[in-house]
């Protein structure tokens, strides 16, 4: 009877354990990393293109700056900088409403972009390793060394946050937020999805906040195009005897710009989105994810058009006039 007994209470004991190890895996299993790196792959064009373009926006508007000095449109004497007398770090042009003429704004739209796509990318980055874990190669970072890489990204997007001039209150420009960085810890520590999912969508207003921003910094971009266009047209309209396919090609470079410069309006615009599907990803629910699929074929969109862009360019450049 005993024996019986025994028996009986080892199988209940086994099933037991085993409904118990069902539900720990359950809320500690590892979760697909496949969705995150497509999140960070999506990233990489829209930094490189929109890095591309906002130097050559700076470099333009530099031009066009230099172009009314020799015009006569600004005095020499007006470039002389302004010092701050309450803030020794700081200068300005007098000339400029704002201190800051055009080209210096798009030189600082250029260093905030950047922060910003490093910031998402670098985020984007560490999702991927605490979504992978072991099970992908990669090591959890301990919880010291996820202190360090928010610093990293936090420091990143705060320079984005100054340059581009994110409207959050002020204390909390920081893409990882001190509740974010415990959420985060918190699935170091345990594995549990439901903290991870919890830690992205703490960040989720922020990246809203800061795509909304590098949207309008894109859209200051192409404001320029018109006014490059403008200029550079001139030129061909009168040169004699006529150059159509000079002009055609150049039409066709600046509406390739325009093209190239919606699509990184776009890429910016399905960031929120594909972020939100990342906690589903979290959860392991990797159906239906919209926001990624939109965000991966505006990546794929962009690749296509730089490509294009660069073609164009340069047949611009040989079809011009050389006098």
């Amino acid at each position: 009877m005993k024996s019986t007994i025994t028996r009986t209470f080892s199988k209940g004991w086994i099933l037991l354990s085993a409904l118990t190890l069902v539900v720990i895996l359950t809320g500690c299993a590892s979760v697909d990393p496949a969705p995150f790196n497509e999140f960070t792959a999506s990233l990489t064009p829209l930094r490189d293109a929109i890095d591309a373009q906002a130097t050559e926006a700076a470099s333009a508007s530099r031009e066009e700056f230099i172009d009314k000095v020799t015009d006569g449109e600004i005095s020499p004497a007006d470039l002389q900088l302004e010092f701050d007398s309450s803030n020794s770090f700081a200068t300005s042009y007098g000339f400029a409403e704002d201190g800051e003429p055009n080209f210096v704004k798009f030189g600082r739209f250029r260093l905030g972009l950047t922060a910003l796509n490093n910031a998402m990318i670098g985020y984007a980055q560490t999702l991927a390793i605490l979504a992978g874990g072991d099970s992908a190669g990669d090591i959890l970072p301990s919880a010291t060394e996820f202190d360090q890489m928010a610093r990293d990204l936090n420091t990143n997007a705060g320079t984005a946050a100054a340059a581009l001039g994110v409207s959050v209150e002020p204390g909390k420009q920081a893409l990882l937020s001190t509740a974010a960085i415990q959420l985060f810890k918190a699935y170091i520590d345990n594995q549990r999805r439901k903290e991870l999912v919890a830690a992205i969508s703490e960040v989720q207003p922020r990246v809203a906040e800061y795509a909304s921003s590098a949207q309008q910094a894109v859209r200051l971009l192409a404001s320029l195009v018109e006014t490059d266009y403008n200029k550079k047209i001139l030129p061909l309209l009168t040169t004699s005897p006529p150059n159509a396919d000079a002009i055609l090609t150049f039409n066709e470079a600046t509406q390739t710009t325009l093209v190239t410069l919606q699509s990184m309006s776009n890429g910016y615009g399905a960031l929120p989105a594909a972020h939100r599907d990342l906690m589903a990803a979290a959860d392991n629910k990797t159906t239906g994810l919209a926001g990624l699929i939109a965000l991966g074929d505006e990546a794929s969109r962009l690749n296509g058009l730089v490509k294009q862009l660069t073609q164009t360019n340069t047949a611009a450049i040989a079809a011009a006039p050389t006098n």
